[in-house]
């Protein structure tokens, strides 16, 4: 049964809620003489417009993360394709554990090993999508899409297509201005050959 240990690696605002507050904000109801009923309909209005506005700056910062991740998850592609130790090593927190579909951890060091004894694969391709991610103070959790596929040569000369698809929760921290991966949990594997679907995995831990 493969393993998968998904190194390769934000959730956008409901268009639906940024449409109607961004409605809300540009037609607002025609305003009541009556003093008590305009402030209210005024602090209605400015919590609209607050609505817009806050969506907008998580989108900003949201971008801004996304496109340091994406160089974080790159380096560490590119680390694990030419078999680099140091360069893995120095992308991951202290203390880091991997947790593949079965449950079963690793440290650093088991899964770099474990890394280090594959063989290079020139036609592997693979993609990284991040499709959410969550930023609490100097730290960072991550949903990731890891899309792999490579041929192979059977026995009877034959082409064998492979493909793997990971879908994985990740746990950056914020080390002196440096993200590194502190914690990476596969969810969710599903293996192909040929177009045809050999194993579906699924995490048995919540």
């Amino acid at each position: 049964m493969p393993r998968c240990r998904t190194h390769g690696i934000g959730t956008p605002w409901s268009r639906l809620l940024q449409n109607s507050a961004f409605k809300a904000a540009k037609e607002p109801a025609i305003l009541d003489p009556h003093p008590l009923i305009m402030i209210k309909q005024l602090l209605t209005l400015l919590a609209c417009l607050l609505c817009v506005f806050d969506a907008t700056g998580a989108r900003a910062d949201d971008s801004s993360l996304r496109a340091t991740f994406q160089a974080r998850y790159a380096a560490m592609k590119t680390a694990m394709a030419e078999r680099d130790s140091k360069a893995m090593a120095a992308l991951l927190a202290p203390g880091f554990v991997s947790i593949d579909s079965s449950g079963k951890s690793e440290s650093a060091s088991q899964m770099i090993q474990e890394v280090d004894g594959l063989p290079k694969d020139p036609l592997k391709v693979s993609t990284t999508t991040l499709l959410s991610i969550k930023v609490a103070g100097n730290s960072a959790v991550v949903d990731q899409r890891y899309d792999m596929k490579t041929v192979k040569t059977a026995a009877d000369s034959s082409k064998v297509y492979i493909q793997l698809i990971t879908v994985s929760t990740d746990t950056w921290v914020n080390v002196n201005g440096v993200w590194l991966l502190q914690k990476t949990e596969t969810n969710q594997l599903d293996y192909y050959k040929n177009g045809q679907l050999l194993a579906h995995k699924v995490n048995p831990q919540p």
